[in-house]
């Protein structure tokens, strides 16, 4: 009598642990659509807040990985932004170098590597370096956006990440990703260009909205520099060739 009883209970216990396992993939199967269509709309959100602002500005961290060194290279700064073709990248370090669109040319003063010149670059350049708006703008249209499944934070922050991958060449990246607050934020993004090299930039305190200083996006040729004009080096329409 005891033997079958503790058969039927280990029947029934298997069958508990079956019906357990069998319903767990369908559960989360079930949940799956809807965290990528709650993911997907934070996104959208972020990119139409992000369109609306007139304003963005940024404290930044920014990870530079060569494809050839391997070694890490950090910097920081603040960036501020005003649409359309007018941003500023300003570095605390290294101090003094900058990348400043105005709205007409891209001006790149880096005295921590090149001392003594600025490149002045076409305006349709800045599009490369403004990578924040070009990841977002009309998302779904230029890029492939996809939801990782994957818990994360940023600064303490938990935040949804996204794969990108250009829809069309000659984008000024290869992938991308995306770390999004529920506050519909970018917290961080990174980048592989077509080169190899990997950029991250991580976002400190980012205000949208908000007032900017009166020369933002002036730049100011130091005395004694000498600028490099690429426009002129390379020859009209230089700047839209792949």
């Amino acid at each position: 009598m005891l033997p079958r009883l503790a058969r039927t209970a280990r029947l029934r216990l298997r069958t508990i642990l079956l019906a357990g396992l069998l319903a767990l993939p369908l559960d989360l199967a079930a949940q799956a659509p809807r965290d990528t269509t709650a993911a997907l709309a934070l996104y959208r959100k972020a990119a139409a807040r992000f369109a609306a602002a007139r304003t963005m500005r940024s404290q930044f961290e920014q990870t530079l990985i060569s494809p050839v060194s391997k070694t890490p290279r950090v910097s920081r700064g603040e960036m501020l932004q005003r649409p359309p073709a007018r941003f500023a990248f300003r570095f605390s370090d290294p101090a003094g170098d900058m990348v400043v669109a105005d709205g007409e040319a891209l001006w790149v003063y880096l005295p921590s590597t090149a001392k003594g010149q600025v490149l002045k670059l076409p305006r349709e350049v800045g599009g490369a370096f403004d990578v924040v708006a070009r990841l977002l703008a009309n998302p779904g249209d230029r890029n492939q956006v996809q939801v990782i499944p994957e818990a994360d934070r940023v600064g303490g922050e938990r935040v949804s990440v996204y794969a990108l991958t250009p829809r069309a060449a000659g984008a000024p990246f290869q992938t991308a990703k995306v770390w999004i607050s529920a506050d519909a934020l970018v917290r961080q993004i990174e980048i592989e260009e077509p080169g190899g090299l990997r950029r991250r930039l991580r976002f400190i305190n980012m205000k949208l909205g908000v007032p900017l200083p009166k020369r933002a996006f002036v730049f100011d040729v130091p005395p004694g520099v000498r600028i490099i004009d690429q426009a002129a080096l390379l020859g009209p329409g230089a700047a839209r060739r792949p």
